[in-house]
């Protein structure tokens, strides 16, 4: 009974926080479309929107300390040993590594599939018009384009493929922290062994990778750590790698790095969201997020 009521309120806490991370999408995409696709700006955004969900932001004061809170254990969660092959942990000066991390999903890098660099003169291109026909500058004949925006019969490929590149499309990754004694490490342990396609055994507080009854309580778990698959995308950063599924079953078992400040066992669980809009502003080419090819497999 205990766990059933701890673990509703951990759920519960836990729906709550992916309706906030769809939120941040929502205002990182926001932020983005006004901001020339600034990664920037679409972090802050993406960070204040979630800050609710980790402490008080009803006054000034209280906003002002969850705020100085949230900085300071993101820096933490940088310095912890994350996605092996990503040589550069800041994008722009915008970490990739924290708490929270932005995509920018389209427009795509170049060479990428459908990518609107690959355009005729594209690959000089330092921003993207949003406003019309008129944003083709590889081409000096718009009269054609605007006949072709207004007779559904005689499509452009190429005005299709601006237009679409017009469109900015952002993922929202947050480590989410289980924080309901007893609930959070079940819920956790739970959501791991799902993730690596691995069956528990034993008691409810003391799950087992080897087979026993509910009255078992080894409480074995030491082959899971290295089981974590991650979750994959087809574009973008993969949500988490098995390198990030390692960190946080490290952090989980109090077994993450004594120089990043986390001296307690903490769990996290990663939650994502997409968002897309039409910009508002030309995209700034500076902003592509993934330049290598092979992150968007």
């Amino acid at each position: 009974m205990v766990f059933l009521t701890l673990g509703l309120v951990q759920l519960t806490a836990l729906e709550h926080a992916k309706l906030m991370t769809e939120y941040a999408a929502y205002q990182a995409a926001r932020a983005g479309i006004v901001w020339n696709g600034s990664s920037e700006r679409m972090h802050d955004a993406a960070r204040v929107a979630l800050l609710p969900t980790l402490g008080r932001t009803d006054s000034l004061p209280a906003f002002a300390r969850t705020w100085a809170g949230a900085l300071a254990d993101d820096a933490a969660l940088a310095r912890l040993p994350w996605r092996a092959g990503e040589e550069a942990s800041s994008f722009h000066g915008t970490s990739l590594l924290g708490r929270v991390r932005v995509d920018t999903l389209n427009p795509a890098a170049f060479g990428a599939l459908e990518g609107v660099w690959q355009l005729r003169g594209g690959a000089g291109w330092k921003e993207l018009d949003f406003d019309g026909p008129a944003g083709l500058p590889e081409l000096p004949d718009l009269e054609r384009h605007v006949a072709a925006g207004s007779a559904p019969g005689s499509p452009d490929d190429s005005e299709r493929l601006y237009r679409k590149a017009t469109v900015l499309s952002i993922r929202v990754r947050a480590w989410y922290e289980l924080r309901i004694p007893f609930a959070s490490w079940i819920v956790f342990v739970a959501w791991f062994a799902a993730n690596a396609d691995v069956a528990l055994h034993g008691a409810i507080d003391r799950p087992a990778l080897a087979r026993q009854n509910a009255l078992g309580r080894s409480g074995d778990l030491s082959g899971l750590a290295s089981q974590g698959r991650g979750l994959f995308h087809q574009k973008g950063f993969p949500t988490a790698t098995p390198e990030d599924m390692a960190v946080l079953w490290a952090l989980a078992t109090g077994q993450a790095p004594a120089a990043a400040g986390h001296e307690r066992r903490r769990f996290f669980i990663p939650l994502s969201a997409t968002y897309s809009m039409r910009m508002q502003s030309a995209f700034h080419r500076k902003w592509v997020m993934h330049p290598d090819p092979s992150w968007s497999l």
